[in-house]
C-alpha cells in the first residue's frame, strides 16, 4: 500500500494506491480560483492534476471520498472529475445546496459517476475489500452537535488496513467529533486532523488511535489561505512528536500566537519534530509505503 500526501497548500489530497492496484482519493484540495487565495490555489491544484496523471499511470480513481464540504477539501472535486475516470463519489450529505458541493455533485452526475452519501447510521463503503485490505467509514453514532453550525465537525474519516499496516483520513473532525469517534484500534499512519490546527488532535483522540506516523497537510507560512488560519500550531506539533516518538533531528515553523490576524513574526517558532511526522509545507509531496508490515518507509527524497 503506497499513500500520496499531495502537496496543494492549506488543502488536503490523499491518493492511496492500494495492494491490488485500486486507488482511493480522500479530498481534492481547494478550488483553482478561490476568492482570496491568488494564484496559491491555482498552482495547487494544477500541481495535483499532474502528480494524479503521474501516479494513476492512466488508471482510474475507484473511490473519490470527500470528508466535508469546506472548499479546501471538495473544491477541487470537479477538475478532478473531468480530468480522471472515477468509479464511485462519497460526501457526507451535508449542504446539499452549497456552491462547492452542488458543482461537485453536477461534476459526477454528468460523468455518470455514483453518488453515494456516508453518515452515522449509514456508513457502507462503496468500495469492496479485497483480501488483507479492509475499507472502513470512520463516522460517530451521531452527528455532534457542533456539526449544526461547523463543518469540520461533520467530517467522514476513512481508515485502510492492509494486514498489520493502516492509514486513518479523518478530514477535518475536531475535538468533539473525535471524542466520539472508534478509530478502529490503534492506526499505524495518522492524517492529522485539521492540518494541524488546535481544534483536532487532541490528547484523549491520539491515545485511542495511538498512531506511529503522521502526516500534516497545511500551507506555507503567509501563503494562499494560510494566511487566515496559521496552521500547523506548535501545541499540536509538540503533542504529535511525543506520542510518535524518535529521533528528532529536524524542525517545523509552527503558529505559537494568540491570534492568527494578528501574528507577528515572533509568533512563528521553529518546534523539533519526530522524524515519524512529515508535513507537506515543509516536506513537499509525501509518499509513504509499506509492505503491510506496520511500517511506513518515504519514497523520494527526505
Amino acid at each position: 500500500m503506497t499513500v500520496h500526501f499531495y502537496d496543494v497548500g492549506q488543502a488536503l489530497a490523499v491518493l492511496v494506491e492500494l495492494p491490488d492496484g485500486r486507488h482511493v482519493l480522500v479530498d481534492a484540495g481547494d478550488e483553482p480560483h478561490r476568492s482570496g487565495c491568488g494564484e496559491a490555489c491555482a498552482a495547487a491544484n494544477a500541481h495535483l492534476l499532474s502528480s494524479l496523471r503521474a501516479d494513476l499511470h492512466g488508471a482510474p480513481i475507484d473511490l473519490l471520498w470527500l470528508t466535508h464540504p469546506h472548499s479546501d477539501h471538495i473544491g477541487g472535486a470537479p477538475a478532478v472529475l473531468e480530468a480522471f475516470p472515477v468509479g464511485q463519489y462519497v460526501d457526507d450529505g451535508r449542504a446539499p445546496n452549497k456552491g462547492e458541493v452542488r458543482r461537485a455533485r453536477r461534476a459526477a452526475e454528468e460523468h455518470g459517476v455514483p453518488v453515494h452519501v456516508v453518515q452515522p447510521g449509514d456508513a457502507a463503503v462503496p468500495l469492496a475489500s479485497s483480501g488483507d485490505v479492509h475499507l472502513a467509514a470512520i463516522v460517530p453514532p451521531a452527528w455532534p452537535a457542533s456539526c449544526a453550525r461547523d463543518p469540520n465537525e461533520c467530517s467522514i474519516g476513512l481508515r485502510i488496513d492492509d494486514c498489520a499496516s493502516s492509514v486513518l483520513l479523518p478530514g477535518d473532525a475536531e475535538h468533539e467529533e473525535e471524542g466520539m469517534l472508534d478509530p478502529g484500534g490503534p492506526v499505524t499512519l495518522l492524517q492529522v486532523p485539521h492540518h494541524g490546527s488546535e481544534t483536532s488532535t487532541s490528547p484523549a483522540f491520539l491515545s485511542k488511535a495511538r498512531p506511529r506516523y503522521a502526516v500534516i497537510s497545511a500551507g506555507k507560512r503567509g501563503d494562499g489561505m494560510n494566511r487566515d488560519y496559521c496552521h500547523p500550531r506548535a501545541i499540536v506539533v509538540k503533542r504529535l512528536s511525543r506520542v510518535l516518538g524518535g529521533a528528532t533531528t529536524r524542525s517545523l515553523e509552527s503558529f505559537d500566537g494568540d491570534r492568527c490576524d494578528r501574528a507577528t513574526a515572533e509568533d512563528w517558532v521553529a518546534v523539533p519534530t519526530s522524524e515519524r511526522l512529515w508535513a507537506t509545507e515543509r516536506d513537499g509531496d509525501v509518499v509513504l509505503t509499506t509492505t503491510g508490515d506496520g511500517v511506513f518507509r518515504r519514497l523520494g527524497a527526505e
